[in-house]
């Protein structure tokens, strides 16, 4: 038998395996699994988020562009002037919440200032965010929607090592509890069979070791293809499928009883 973790890898390729080998691992080795197994999985993610040209604000920060108004945006579309990373605006509009120069809003809700060389996100008096005009372009105030990816564009070219940090982190999370959900709910359900003489689980450490060899071969696969660039959903579903059908191909082998005994 190999050592740990080479048995591991030697346990997740076989129903028979997978079954027999259902003790061989203790409680820390359980965990490292676990933990190794969540790590397979986030793997993807952070590679996707290292990736990333650009991600909404409005994911972080829900109604930032509600003042940006289709009103506000066509003003500025004919008035506003930019050249070489500098605004000018030069109409005459005049809103609570959209300001230019160094007028500073008064509300108490979310709020623009185009300053000549920045842009000012507020939140009441609080500054959410500082941003320069750098890769925009006059264009990019002809429509709503175009004014808001260049903004998040550029936030999240000045933020990007922490909303990389944070999607992967709620990532994690996500999948940390996806994993523990299936691992715990299949291990007890397997516990609750103890009494019955058709199967062969007696202890609930074996149900779950058991079930981590289950698990290694769907999520490795998932892993694989988060490679290619699927998002979180995507990978949940499969590894979720693949870990039912794993379970089910192992008990069409093995009945779930020792091999001299089925």
């Amino acid at each position: 038998m190999f050592p740990y973790p080479f048995s591991y890898f030697s346990s997740i390729f076989s129903p028979r395996k997978m079954f027999d080998n259902r003790k061989k691992m203790n409680l820390w080795q359980h965990l490292f699994t676990t933990l190794f197994l969540v790590a397979l999985l986030v793997i993807p993610t952070s590679l996707q988020a290292l990736t990333l040209e650009t991600y909404p604000l409005e994911q972080f920060v829900e109604g930032v562009y509600e003042p940006l108004t289709e009103q506000i945006v066509e003003d500025m579309g004919q008035h506003i002037i930019l050249e070489d990373g500098q605004l000018t605006y030069t109409g005459n509009g005049n809103w609570e919440q959209v300001t230019f120069g160094d007028t500073v809003s008064a509300s108490s809700s979310f709020s623009y200032q185009f300053t000549k060389e920045q842009l000012i996100i507020r939140k009441g008096s609080d500054i959410l965010s500082e941003l320069t005009y750098d890769g925009m372009t006059a264009s990019d105030f002809t429509s709503r929607e175009r004014l808001t990816a260049a903004i998040s564009k550029n936030w999240y070219q000045s933020n990007r090592a922490i909303v990389g940090l944070a999607i992967t982190f709620v990532s994690l999370v996500i999948l940390a509890s996806n994993l523990l959900f299936i691992l715990l709910g299949a291990s007890f359900f397997l516990f609750l069979t103890k009494k019955s003489r058709l199967f062969h689980f007696e202890r609930f450490s074996d149900c779950y070791n058991f079930s981590l060899n289950c698990l290694g071969l769907p999520t490795i696969l998932a892993c694989l293809v988060g490679l290619f660039g699927q998002p979180v959903t995507t990978l949940l579903t499969l590894q979720n499928i693949l870990f039912v059908l794993c379970l089910l191909w192992v008990f069409f082998k093995t009945r779930f009883r020792e091999q001299d005994q089925i």
